[in-house]
């Protein structure tokens, strides 16, 4: 049996939980039923019409959120854990199914919430709460486009300083991939610094089908959106990326990138100089992409691309057939196949045809 002494510690503490919570438990329940009427008024009709959660109604959720978070935090003891904390917005996440409140230890006490209101992708945000003059405070909160996820990431050797991975990813384009932003965020005190983003290194925007985050390993498979590329095609060219993490900084340094379907760029990159030449009537370049003169002649003037996926058969690796079309009768367009083979010179130009109906 266990002793007297301990069994009165233990009553006493199910009793504090019970009874008080974190500095006064009437506070938290108005949060959670505050909270609970205005995901059933205002969320619901967001998760129903599909339309923008109000920022007036969002800033009072969060608000609720972080009051809740804080006040565990100053109140210290069990109250302050992490596994309480959790325990609490899991409450706030049940009164609301579409809700994901999670949030993860950055290191050097900073804490990072990472919110998502409605499963619809709306009234998304990134928290940090940390402490200020002593307590516990929110030291920075932001918004952006898409849905976030917060991944820990090795703090730098400061002791003072936390560090953290943070990905936006925007609505999927319907064939496997979306629009993806990469952070490493950098905290010391009430400074939060940027000392990594994709877009620098993306200008163009960055269409991952593939996010991977290992350890100190980030492994991201993305589209390459080239001349020629369409939208929904498969085979199509992409890269995979593998950054690791610089000890020092807690930044990101490429180690390696691998190409996949790579020769369906160096496939349309003939295919785009061939319309090119084809619409100028460049007999030069033409001769160069098409060596066969009696193909040249059965080229129709005004021939262009047309959008349907380009065929290949793993079986014939060096064929390919792009579909085109030219003018018809009645401002028709009449659909045409090109046959392309892959050379020594690279791809070229070995056969055409209209389609037979």
């Amino acid at each position: 049996m266990l002793a007297p002494a301990l069994l009165a510690l233990v009553a006493s503490l199910v009793a504090c939980l019970l009874s008080t919570g974190p500095a006064g438990a009437a506070e938290p329940r108005d949060r959670l039923e505050r909270f609970r009427e205005l995901a059933a008024r205002r969320l619901a009709l967001v998760e129903e019409t599909g339309g923008r959660l109000d920022a007036e109604v969002q800033d009072e959720i969060e608000a609720l959120v972080d009051a809740e978070v804080l006040e565990n935090l100053r109140s210290g003891g069990p109250f302050a854990s992490l596994e309480f904390i959790r325990d609490r917005l899991e409450a706030f996440a049940d009164a609301w199914g579409g809700a994901s409140l999670r949030i993860t230890p950055a290191g050097a006490g900073f804490l990072v919430g990472r919110f998502l209101l409605s499963a619809k992708g709306v009234g998304n945000s990134i928290r940090l709460y940390g402490r200020s003059d002593g307590a516990p405070a929110l030291i920075e909160a932001w918004r952006e486009d898409g849905v976030p996820e917060v991944f820990p990431w090795p703090s730098p050797r400061a002791r003072d300083t936390a560090a953290f991975l943070a990905a936006w990813s925007e609505a999927p384009t319907g064939w496997g991939s979306r629009p993806l932003r990469l952070t490493v965020w950098r905290v010391r005190g009430r400074a939060l610094s940027a000392t990594w983003r994709s877009a620098a290194l993306y200008p163009d925007g960055l269409w991952a089908s593939q996010l991977a985050v290992k350890g100190e390993t980030v492994f991201i498979r993305y589209e390459l959106r080239y001349p020629g590329w369409k939208p929904g095609c498969d085979v199509q060219s992409e890269q995979e990326d593998t950054y690791r993490v610089e000890a020092a900084t807690g930044s990101l340094t490429l180690v390696s990138r691998q190409l996949f379907n790579g020769w369906h760029r160096e496939l349309q990159a003939a295919v785009t100089r061939f319309f090119a030449a084809q619409e100028k009537r460049d007999a030069r370049e033409l001769a160069g992409l098409v060596p066969a003169a009696g193909v040249r002649k059965k080229l129709p003037a005004g021939l262009g691309p047309e959008t349907a996926c380009d065929v290949h058969n793993p079986d014939m690796p060096r064929v390919a057939l792009v579909a085109a079309s030219a003018p018809g009768e009645n401002g028709r367009r009449v659909p045409w196949t090109l046959w392309w083979g892959r050379a020594a010179s690279g791809w070229r130009l070995s056969d055409a045809a209209p389609v037979l109906r």
